[in-house]
């Protein structure tokens, strides 16, 4: 009996050990920027959001710019991702709402294929050209892999949405908008709103990774950016506004959640200045999330862009309408879960990848460009350099991107 005793305890133990040690060996502790491998690809654009679809291709955001011609330039239009990081085909959706220049203040962001369908948010401004904080969201809604576009508002209702029916695109009442200037906070006598733009974390192909029933959605809480808000909904529920629930905090690493949006709490803290006491403004902190199978993690890519004028913590600073003053901050987290806790493993205030006069902002990461052992990745982002003459968004003000080696403890 006693041989039997000892015998379990000892495959306990080398259970206990192999459990630590597997945990250790996918702890990431770093990033390798691979800069010989950069691509700058297309015409004018940025803020790269991009989704894994259920047919094999991604889809991208792109807002302020036209990737493809210069014919039409839109505040924000979708395309099509065939192929590799390194050659890839790219096309146009022209089916898609054509929230061109002409029209109102829309900026997309968030975007996500989960059962078959895709969901394209996009945001509202403030005017009618680039201005914050941003005001709510409309949700767009392909159920034939992009041939079709339904706005659906948050009772779940579906109108098709023909791409040049300005009348409806442009429409912010109540019953076309998901959400609308809600439960907001003020700052500098402006009231910013939660998840008034957004990104979805992007678990594989189609969301075939999910590890549970719940589509998770990040969002900076506007008034105070550096503060991360989080919310998540039956992956079947997604278009009931009042099923989603909300992060209200921890008990210990297990989140709380609430279905009254004004309870939401912070799920992470991120910088609101650097070390030079430099402070970053509303334009900063929407994550991207994915899920890297070969790790078995989540990684979350982030970075905070500098407010104008002398970068303060003053409010004129804070929603300055010019927010490059500097490059921005990078920084990446892992996680085991979609929802955190979250730990950082690379940081720094300024990053550039090759060029000291870069202004970078939102990274992003491809939820399907990822090594087998999940140790590569692509790293996508935006750059506001300025050319010769001072004119900013003219130098790699298109799609950039390069390979990251995860480094591994």
């Amino acid at each position: 009996m006693r041989k039997v005793i000892l015998t379990l305890l000892l495959v306990m133990v080398i259970f206990i050990l192999n459990g630590c040690n597997n945990k250790l060996s996918v702890v990431p502790t770093g990033v390798e920027f691979k800069t010989e491998t950069i691509k700058r690809i297309g015409l004018k654009g940025d803020n790269w959001c991009i989704t894994w679809l259920k047919d094999g291709s991604q889809m991208t955001s792109m807002d302020d710019g036209n990737w493809l011609n210069r014919d039409v330039m839109y505040h924000h239009t979708v395309y099509r991702i065939i192929g590799n990081a390194e050659d890839f085909t790219i096309e146009d959706i022209p089916s898609y709402p054509q929230f061109t220049w002409a029209g109102g203040g829309w900026f997309g962001y968030g975007i996500y294929s989960v059962n078959g369908n895709i969901y394209s948010m996009v945001s509202r401004t403030q005017g009618t050209w680039w201005s914050g904080p941003f005001r709510g969201i409309k949700m767009l809604k392909s159920s034939d892999n992009g041939e079709n576009w339904y706005r659906v508002n948050r009772d779940g209702e579906e109108r098709l949405l023909e791409p040049f029916d300005s009348l409806s695109r442009e429409d912010l009442t109540k019953a076309e908008m998901f959400s609308f200037e809600e439960f907001g906070q003020t700052r500098d006598s402006i009231a910013a709103y939660p998840f008034s733009y957004c990104t979805f974390v992007q678990n594989g192909q189609d969301n075939n990774a999910a590890k549970d029933e719940y589509v998770y959605i990040y969002s900076p809480e506007g008034a105070h950016a550096n503060r991360l808000l989080l919310a998540r909904v039956n992956n079947k529920e997604i278009e009931q506004r009042d099923k989603w629930e909300y992060f209200s905090g921890w008990d210990g690493d297990k989140p709380n959640w609430t279905s009254d949006i004004s309870k939401r709490g912070t799920v992470y803290d991120y910088p609101e200045k650097n070390r030079n006491d430099e402070y970053f403004g509303w334009y900063s902190w929407l994550p991207s999330v994915v899920w890297n199978e070969g790790l078995n993690l989540y990684i979350m890519v982030n970075g905070g862009t500098y407010g104008g004028k002398g970068m303060t913590k003053g409010d004129e600073d804070y929603y300055h309408s010019w927010m490059h003053t500097k490059t921005g901050s990078l920084g990446f987290w892992y996680s085991e879960n979609p929802y955190g806790p979250w730990t950082q493993f690379y940081y720094t205030d300024y990053w550039i990848a090759e060029n000291e006069k870069e202004l970078t902002y939102q990274p992003k990461l491809s939820p399907k460009w990822i090594s087998d052992d999940g140790k590569k990745m692509i790293l996508i982002w935006s750059d506001a350099m300025k050319n010769e003459k001072g004119r900013a968004h003219t130098i790699n003000y298109l799609w950039n991107h390069m390979e990251i080696n995860i480094q591994l403890q």
